[in-house]
């Protein structure tokens, strides 16, 4: 399991995630199989899971990726990562 990771500042939470959900189809064209959406205010961290690096790679290159984030109204420049799954527990 591969996880990108995306932190971003948006001017209203709302609107952004109404994008977030409009770039569905985007996402899952990549192989996402899901995804996880932390806030505080209005700084957002999605996580969004896809089955290897490749596939997270080529989405984070997307140019509607950040076509996207532009119409969800994220300010500035998002802190794009990929990160590969060490280890998973569930309590």
């Amino acid at each position: 399991m591969t996880t990108l990771a995306v932190r971003h500042t948006v001017n209203d939470f709302e609107t952004w995630k109404a994008g977030f959900d409009g770039h569905d189809a985007g996402r899952r064209d990549h192989g996402a199989t899901g995804y996880r959406v932390l806030r505080d205010g209005n700084a957002v961290l999605a996580l969004i899971e896809f089955p290897d690096a490749a596939s997270a790679q080529a989405f984070k290159t997307d140019p509607s990726l950040r076509e996207a984030m532009d119409e969800a109204g994220v300010v500035g420049t998002p802190d794009v990562s990929i990160w590969a799954e060490a280890e998973r527990e569930q309590y």
